[in-house]
């Protein structure tokens, strides 16, 4: 299609584009009838085609949307919107509903430690071994209010325990039967480290931070058992996590390369008094999760 011409700041276009415009926006009901809705004659929509087009033509390729990475608009997560005042016709380029949307569901999000590119993961697009198949029980009977069990997702290198642990959460966002549900996915490492320095340079925002963990309505721990590990990490930050999460039955998933009896092991930290209270938590998230989620000694992320 040829271009408008822009002569001495007039607009202006020969018949046979004017023309094409017009059928573009009568073959197009959905943008005929909002405007007739703002309440304009077939006259004003006649004689404002230079105007509406984009609007229409903005209609007629959203309304087949491929997707925020596969948009090929010149105006790319933006829309034409059209007004009518006082017989004047006005058009503005606004955020695309589904831009909208996204940024919405990415909000959730307060902590974020895995990769950007995992947030378009469905659900249905991963593979049905048996482990996954029985975390998504569990996770079915949460978004269903029945229950609020833990999951414990465990396994080799590589084996897709962060991603199906991101796939669940990021399903819950989209869905939002909830409402709008502030989500935590914490690198354990990054995090546990972060929270341990946070209490020897400000303990009020150490405290602030760790109420986060211990009351966001959905948690995941991820790589569990890879952090550094003492006794003041595991008894003011892991087990302040663990119990008050387990108080308020708040769901929570955890990711790790080691076995509930290998965390009981790490975070004795070679005393007595550390055996007692590793073990009262790995006996909380058992009680919570009951037995681990093997999802195998495969690699299937290489």
């Amino acid at each position: 299609m040829e271009r408008l011409k822009v002569e001495n700041l007039k607009i202006t276009a020969d018949d046979s584009l004017l023309d094409q415009m017009k059928e573009v926006i009568h073959q197009c009901p959905k943008a005929i009838k909002y405007c007739k809705s703002l309440g304009m004659s077939d006259e004003d929509i006649d004689s404002n085609v230079i105007k509406i087009y984009d609007f229409a033509r903005d209609i007629n390729y959203c309304s087949n949307c491929p997707g925020l990475k596969q948009c090929k608009k010149e105006n790319a997560y933006l829309t034409s919107k059209v007004t009518f005042n006082n017989g004047v016709v006005e058009t503005q380029l606004i955020p695309c509903p589904t831009l909208l949307k996204r940024v919405s569901f990415e909000r959730q999000f307060l902590i974020q430690d895995f990769p950007n590119e995992w947030l378009d993961v469905t659900m249905p697009e991963l593979d049905r071994t048996k482990g996954r198949t029985k975390a998504t029980v569990v996770y079915n009977k949460y978004i269903k209010n029945e229950e609020t069990n833990w999951i414990y997702l465990t396994g080799g290198m590589r084996s897709g325990k962060s991603y199906y642990a991101a796939a669940m959460v990021i399903d819950l966002a989209k869905r939002e039967l909830k409402g709008k549900i502030p989500i935590c996915f914490m690198n354990a490492s990054k995090r546990i480290l972060e929270l341990s320095d946070l209490n020897k340079k400000n303990n009020e925002e150490f405290k602030k931070k760790l109420e986060q963990y211990c009351t966001v309505p959905v948690l995941v721990i991820d790589d569990f058992g890879h952090e550094f590990k003492n006794d003041f990490i595991r008894d003011a930050i892991v087990n302040e996590i663990i119990s008050s999460r387990y108080n308020k039955r708040l769901f929570t998933v955890f990711t790790s390369n080691f076995t509930l009896d290998e965390i009981e092991v790490l975070y004795e930290c070679n005393s007595k008094a550390g055996a007692i209270m590793s073990k009262q938590i790995v006996k909380t998230i058992r009680s919570m999760c009951g037995q681990e989620v093997d999802l195998g000694d495969l690699a299937i992320y290489q």
